[in-house]
């Protein structure tokens, strides 16, 4: 069975570690990675390659499918229809350890702040 993996980044602050992301996804074969909020994307508001981002991301953010969605809320949604389990990341006392996780087949990963 082959895996579908995507990725949410909401309200990511820091570059270096969205670029870091990028580079991750790629090298895990994610198909797209969906930014929203604040989150820096690869290119900046005049549609420039943002230089602090592609440091830490060493060229996946030329390779990596990504999309800039307003609604964090929607992309979940239309992944949801789409048969994406969603999978959050986040540090608390009921957090299951990422190691135990099954994912389904499509599963949308969500990032949230630092």
């Amino acid at each position: 069975m082959k895996r579908e993996i995507a990725l949410l980044l909401h309200d990511i602050r820091s570059v270096y570690n969205v670029g870091a992301i990028f580079r991750t996804a790629d090298a895990i074969g994610a198909s797209k990675i969906y930014i929203t909020g604040y989150t820096p994307a690869p290119l900046d508001r005049f549609n420039n390659p943002r230089a602090d981002l592609a440091k830490s991301a060493l060229g996946s953010e030329k390779t990596m499918p990504w999309e800039y969605a307003k609604s964090p809320a929607k992309v979940i949604a239309d992944l949801k229809k789409k048969g994406f389990q969603v999978v959050s990341l986040e540090q608390t006392d009921d957090s299951v350890d990422y190691k135990k996780v099954k994912p389904a087949a499509k599963a949308l990963v969500v990032f949230g702040n630092e």
